[in-house]
């Protein structure tokens, strides 16, 4: 998780609504909630969701290659303008998520970490 590193224990995100609404998990989820709380509503936006497609990206602790590491999808919460969005603040924090199930739409995209065509 930017902001804090390889994490012992999963960090659990509750989204409401396009915003994280309860930070869950062991100590380094009460480090990314006092990360954010000083700056309010819009930190807890998500911001962007990516895919890792690169096979040669090994996990680092360096958030810019682990987001792109094979089988692994990236949540960021906070800041979106950069990029054309519309939610200003100053954080940007990247979680990257191991073997995970992504479903957009009622369609899998990736099942365990393994990209479905």
């Amino acid at each position: 998780m930017a902001g804090i590193g390889i994490t012992e224990n999963p960090i659990t995100l509750e989204v409401r609504d396009g915003l994280v609404t309860r930070i869950l998990g062991g100590p380094a989820a009460r480090q990314l909630e006092d990360l954010i709380a000083p700056l309010g509503a819009p930190a807890r936006n998500i911001a962007e969701l990516g895919i890792g497609t690169n096979d040669r990206a090994r996990l680092t602790g360096r958030v810019l290659e682990d987001e792109k590491v094979m089988g692994t999808i990236h949540l960021a919460i906070g800041d979106n303008s950069h990029f054309g969005g519309k939610v200003a603040v100053p954080s940007h924090l990247d979680g990257i998520i191991l073997s995970p199930t992504l479903v957009i739409d009622g369609k899998s995209v990736m099942v365990n970490g393994e990209l479905v065509s």
